[in-house]
């Protein structure tokens, strides 16, 4: 079991365990759920090139093979509820797929296109009938589903929900997601050796990694990426940039750089190496502290982090911090290894599946066992990091600081498929020393931290309280379907508590302040290594006492947090003077006690648009004969906006009442909702209160809709038809056809082609605003050189407003084709017959309207069987018709129907209201467009009740009346608390709009009377 033990993988959780997404939370892997992204599909009606073999299911059923073989828990292997899953998953990715299964009655309802089949579920009690089962449901979604869908994605979809009854981190990664993760555990790349950062819009070096083709080639931290080969950086992302970047070593990039008191680019043209990312950093701190940073437990970290070691300790270090907050993870050897440096005996973690079991023991202390070590831990250090952390506390080597860590105690092993795709299943836990598992619970720490922010002043959002611990925290325990040990007992407790003041940042130039307070566990991602207070607390600790034991660096621990208590006391009570709050510590309580009547009151009112800021104040009064003290308010609800929001209010005299407000900035794309504002009221000697809650109302700001026409304008024979060596404008009309105004509107144009094509302007900033009904033109230089492969150019249009979160995108594919000789001709000519006009020589070229008879245009010239006309009196609009459908002759008038190739649906919704008791809500509702309705679909999602886009409800228009409108009823099941409905409409795959609102049910025990 070793040898298979040492590949196996400890972590990588960041990805996968710790980002929640609004809209469902995705183990990596699953095809997930955008609103603002493709399905699994092209178009309707649309072929797709290469076929998938989804009735083999070859991919499920070696997964099932290996569930089977290796799976940490058989118990947990329930093939029916695997079977729901695996529909739910694609019916996750397929609009016209509806899953409705009846556990109850062993039945699940399939409906593909509004077509039903009942499936019987009874006989499902095995892996393999549950294959087979799945094979017969397939059959009937691919007989009845729209044409076009990528079908191996959909049986990834399968996959991934079959595997979320076991566990969130069993997952099977698509191959692209595969490759990232063999990146990520190997820790080396081809690729140039540049560490970049998106800064105001700009590609900047933040350094150049030593001995790499960028260093040897002279780039400079600073300096701006224009172009990557041929293609603007202006609109990638980093990660993309970083893509464009790598690829197989020996292969040429070529960099146009933009560098400070250099006049025009700099040209680099830089062959790709072998590049190892080390995951550590280290700095000899002042008292012989060495401080070691682990970012992530790839391979050779440990052989990184022996190296450091040596170092610093020939710099004089004789004391250790190891740093292993925000660390996701990684391989098990790793952590075992990096263990074995600070200890020479004992085990350091046992790995247990089944019966089986494996210690692995500490070897001989290859780096420093004598020498006092601690290690800061947060909420975000995972798997591997619990392995070290919870060795070396357990094994009484180092004492822990910071917060209590993520609770990931399984192992997972990689398996490669022939796709190219790669499963990853847990197939043992791990036990800290002593057999303890940390599964759920984390490591806590010996020293527990916790940061606190008081602003200078109180007249902006910016201008945040925080003394607590968030409400929610997010870690193991939350992921659905988390695995139970029986050896995590949750007995630990901190020996001290330390709450401390943040120094606040001022945000670099260019970036928007804080409105609310950070995650504890937010790691500064900086290269410049900068004392925080943890680290300084660390250092304290560790250079007051020569000792390798975790019990004596704790007891020595205890002066220093009497000092330290001390110091942030004095300084949080200064600060909350400044803000008009009289934090005066409270003398010993007498018999009596005070009593509070505590209200939360909004301005504006009970309503407040999105986008505004609103005030929020929180009055207590105290009834009672003796005083309160130090009474902080904080309030409760289901928006993050609001939750959570402290209003410290400090001391109150009997008979006094005093408040505090608090401003907050409402996001411009926040959504329609009803929010019950509760307050949490805390008093030094826990004094009884009276609460009143309140109730806002947020309006959603009214949200434009992108419609777009393009073409493009051939400036090279003028055939209108793409071939290598030409340049080409694409012009593209913007409408916004929505009941909104635009707001921070940007037009991108991608190169999705690769090499062969140079785009010499790929983004426009909407400065206007663009109000419904009007139209803004854009052009686009683009073209394309001999380098062109394949038959096609292919660039990305797409069309969004950042604040509003609202986009519309495309894929254009422009067909290579040979050259149309041209005929000079002028003059006018008239429309015989009603006609479409093209955009280039030939039929397969995109209509760019159409000319009804009697409509006369100026003549540019003849291609072959079409003749080009102008469209515009400028000439700078132009298109081609058929000769045949034309006449000589006319007043060339140019009059013709515009063309649009994307018109959104609009989603009219009829609602009676935004809270209710029932368990079910009835929307009724309208999609419409100028073209064609495809479909309706919604889903529901309760944060508070763990329902994660359930869908409720498909509609097809395949059959309507009216191809043009779909109405739709829907009952749609709610659950307390805030419910978010999310109504989907589409013309097409790729034309699709969504509205989306949340709805308040009441529970039974807070429903108001009538």
């Amino acid at each position: 079991m070793r040898s298979r033990l040492n590949l196996a993988l400890v972590g990588a959780a960041g990805a996968l365990a710790l980002v929640l997404t609004v809209v469902r939370q995705s183990p990596e892997g699953v095809v997930s759920f955008e609103l603002n992204t493709q399905e699994v599909r092209a178009a309707p009606g649309e072929a797709q090139l290469v076929r998938h073999d989804l009735s083999a299911l070859k991919i499920f059923n070696m997964t099932l093979l290996r569930i089977k073989d290796r799976y940490v828990d058989p118990a947990r292997v329930e093939p029916k509820k695997m079977l729901y899953a695996a529909l739910d998953g694609v019916q996750f990715n397929i609009p016209e797929v509806l899953v409705e299964p009846d556990p109850g009655r062993n039945k699940v309802r399939v409906t593909v296109n509004d077509k039903p089949e009942t499936f019987d579920t009874a006989d499902v009690d095995s892996p393999w009938r549950l294959a087979g089962k799945l094979k017969k449901v397939f059959r009937f979604i691919e007989t009845n589903m729209n044409a076009g869908t990528d079908l191996a994605k959909v049986e990834y979809a399968a996959v991934n929900g079959m595997l979320s009854t076991l566990d969130p981190h069993s997952v099977l990664m698509d191959p692209e997601q595969a490759r990232d993760m063999d990146v990520s555990t190997s820790g080396k790349f081809g690729g140039l050796g540049i560490v970049i950062r998106m800064i105001e819009r700009k590609l900047t070096v933040v350094k150049p990694m030593k001995d790499t083709p960028a260093s040897r080639k002279g780039i400079k931290a600073g300096d701006h990426i224009v172009r990557i080969n041929n293609e603007p950086t202006e609109n990638l992302t980093s990660n993309e940039a970083v893509d464009r970047m790598r690829g197989d070593p020996k292969t040429g990039v070529t960099l146009y750089i933009e560098r400070k008191g250099v006049e025009g680019l700099m040209r680099f043209d830089l062959l790709r190496d072998v590049i190892r990312v080390s995951q550590v950093e280290s700095k000899l701190l002042d008292k012989g502290v060495g401080y070691v940073k682990v970012k992530q437990f790839s391979k050779g970290i440990a052989s990184d982090v022996g190296d450091a070691m040596r170092e610093l300790s020939s710099k004089g270090a004789s004391s250790w911090i190891l740093d292993l907050r925000g660390n996701p993870g990684g391989l098990l050897e790793e952590a075992v290894q990096l263990s074995d440096l600070f200890v020479d005996n004992g085990t350091i973690v046992t790995t247990v599946s089944g019966r089986d079991r494996e210690p692995r023991r500490a070897e001989h202390g290859f780096g420093d066992t004598t020498s006092s070590l601690a290690v800061l831990v947060s909420g975000n250090s995972a798997s591997a990091s619990e392995i070290v952390a919870g060795a070396l506390k357990n094994l009484d080597r180092a004492a822990i600081i910071g917060t209590r860590t993520f609770g990931k105690g399984s192992v997972q092993e990689l398996y490669d498929n022939e796709d190219r795709s790669k499963l990853k299943l847990t197939i043992a836990q791990y036990l800290t020393p002593g057999d303890r598992s940390i599964q759920n619970l984390g490591i806590v720490p010996d020293i527990q931290l916790q940061r606190m922010y008081i602003p200078e002043k109180n007249d902006s959002p910016q201008d945040f309280v925080r003394m607590l611990a968030p409400t929610r925290t997010y870690g193991e325990k939350d992921l659905d379907a988390h695995l139970v040990s029986t050896y995590a007992k949750d007995v630990d407790k901190p020996a001290f508590e330390v709450g401390y003041l943040v120094d606040k940042k001022k945000p670099a130039s260019g970036a928007v302040a804080e409105v609310k307070p950070p995650d504890d566990d937010d790691a500064v991602d900086d290269d410049e290594i900068v004392e925080d207070f943890e680290m300084r607390f660390a250092k304290q600790l560790v250079s007051s006492v020569s000792v390798a034991s975790r019990p004596k660096l704790v007891a020595a621990a205890n002066k220093i947090v009497a000092s330290v208590r001390a110091e942030e006391e004095k300084k949080l009570i200064a600060a909350l003077q400044v803000i008009g709050v009289d934090w005066t510590n409270a003398p010993v309580a007498s018999g009596a006690k005070p009593n509070l009547e505590v209200s939360v009151t909004s301005s504006p009112a009970g309503r407040v648009k999105a986008g505004e800021t609103v005030t929020l104040t929180t009055s207590v009064k105290n009834t009672g004969t003796e005083a309160a003290y130090r009474v902080l308010s904080r309030i409760q609800g289901d928006d993050p906006v609001f939750e959570d929001t402290e209003l410290p209010i400090g001391k109150i005299a009997p008979g006094e009442t005093k408040t505090y407000s608090a401003k907050l900035q409402v996001p411009k794309d926040a959504l329609d909702r009803v929010e019950r504002l509760g307050v949490e009221i805390r008093e030094a000697h826990n004094a009884p209160a009276r609460i009143t809650p309140a109730e806002l109302k947020v309006e959603a700001a009214p949200r434009p809709v992108f419609a777009y026409a393009w073409q493009l304008i051939d400036d090279g024979n003028g055939d209108g038809l793409v071939q290598r060596g030409e340049k080409y404008r694409l012009q593209v009309q913007i409408k916004n056809t929505g009941v909104g105004p635009t707001q921070e509107a940007t037009v991108l144009l991608r190169n999705a082609t690769g090499d062969g094509v140079v785009l010499d302007k790929s983004r426009a900033e909407l400065k206007d605003v663009l109000a419904p009904g009007q139209i803004k033109e854009i052009e686009f230089p683009l073209a394309t050189d001999a380098t062109l492969k394949g038959d096609e150019l292919v660039v990305e249009l797409m069309a969004y407003d950042s604040a509003l979160d609202v986009q519309a995108s495309d894929k254009l594919r422009f067909k290579l084709q040979p050259v149309v000789a041209a005929q000079p001709r002028t003059g006018d000519i008239t429309v015989k017959a009603p006609a479409t006009i093209r955009a280039g020589a030939s039929e397969e070229t995109s209509a760019v309207g159409s000319a009804a008879k009697g409509a006369s245009f100026p003549v540019v010239g003849t291609f072959g069987a079409w003749t080009k006309v102008k469209l515009n009196a400028a000439g700078t609009k132009v298109g081609f018709v058929p000769t045949t459908a034309i006449t000589a002759g006319g007043a060339g008038h140019g009059q013709f129907t515009q063309m649009w190739n994307s018109t959104p649906p609009m989603i009219a919704l009829s609602n009676k209201g935004l809270e209710t008791t029932a368990e079910t809500y009835k929307l009724q509702g309208t999609v419409s467009a100028e073209q064609h309705v495809e479909d309706v679909y919604i889903f529901v999602s309760n944060q508070a009740a763990k329902i994660e886009s359930r869908k409720v409800f498909y509609r097809s228009n395949r059959n309507g009346k009216d191809g043009k409108q779909l109405e739709f009823t829907a009952e749609l099941p709610l659950w307390p608390g805030s419910n978010m409905v999310t109504v989907v409409g589409r013309s097409s795959s790729e034309v699709r709009s969504v509205k989306t609102m949340f709805v308040y049910r009441e529970s039974p025990r807070t429903a108001r009377a009538p």
